[in-house]
């Protein structure tokens, strides 16, 4: 499959990353979701603030051995369009919100997730799959450790707000329903929307105390809640730390839950 690549420079809350964007060619040639090389690293998982909740302790250090790519964006409405098409598969509900190919995919539960992942994988060749909580949180903090990823208060100014949410500052005609993706400032690993928008799904089981190792990955038949990160439009900031951290049923859908794709590499 080809690949296209480009480079660009990404200065955010004080750190500087060179991101590496692509795409992988769907087998119809068309485009597959944008991606961005995350590098290997090591954070501290969970809130080390002593602000958090009793279910972001322990704070604990991880090690992500190799990079990955994962999404500069929430899966959006042009991204399952595709999948729809090449499946048959209907187009989840998008609540009449006008530019839907460019607002985040919504209404998709966790089993719905993963049988986009095996289309998109067998499309392009690649392995595809939901993030790890410990991934989703390395990648969304953008090499920061603060209350969220740009800082460590909100200091959202009104005419430029950081995030999509009820008391970010948001465009008002945006309130009540999703963002376009992209319309906010990104991380500095060159993601958008790790904050606000839509709950992203992970491919963890909640547990607490928390644990990111890989043996909390949920099986496809396991019927337990899973991890979402992230906030959303209809929450309020402290929802947007990066440690905060929800459950939801596998087989829910809503209004504000979507999800963003990893790729592994070789």
């Amino acid at each position: 499959m080809r690949r296209f690549l480009f480079g660009l420079a990404a200065l955010v809350a004080g750190h500087a990353h060179a991101v590496e964007a692509f795409h992988d060619t769907l087998a119809n040639n068309e485009p597959g979701p944008e991606l961005v090389v995350v590098p290997a690293g090591q954070f501290v998982f969970g809130d080390s603030s002593g602000r958090g909740n009793y279910n972001e302790h322990p704070a604990q250090s991880i090690t992500i051995d190799k990079p990955f790519a994962i999404g500069r964006f929430e899966l959006t409405f042009a991204d399952w369009q595709r999948y729809a098409s090449a499946t048959g598969k209907a187009l989840p509900d998008n609540e009449g919100w006008g530019l839907s190919d460019q607002r985040p995919v919504i209404h998709v539960s966790w089993f719905d997730v993963q049988s986009y992942l095996q289309w998109l994988s067998k499309s392009t060749g690649h392995r595809y799959r939901l993030p790890t909580e410990a991934e989703w949180e390395y990648a969304a903090r953008g090499g920061s450790s603060t209350f969220y990823w740009w800082g460590e208060q909100l200091d959202s100014p009104e005419d430029q707000p950081r995030a999509h949410c009820r008391g970010c500052g948001s465009p008002r005609s945006e309130q009540y329903k999703t963002s376009q993706v992209g319309q906010f400032a990104p991380n500095a690993f060159g993601l958008y929307d790790t904050a606000g928008n839509v709950w992203e799904w992970t491919a963890s089981r909640f547990v607490t105390p928390f644990d990111g190792s890989e043996q909390q990955v949920a099986g496809p038949l396991d019927q337990s809640p899973r991890v979402v990160r992230g906030g959303a439009w209809n929450s309020g900031p402290t929802y947007l730390r990066g440690s905060f951290r929800d459950l939801k049923q596998p087989g829910t859908d809503d209004y504000a839950l979507g999800f963003r794709v990893l790729r592994e590499l070789p």
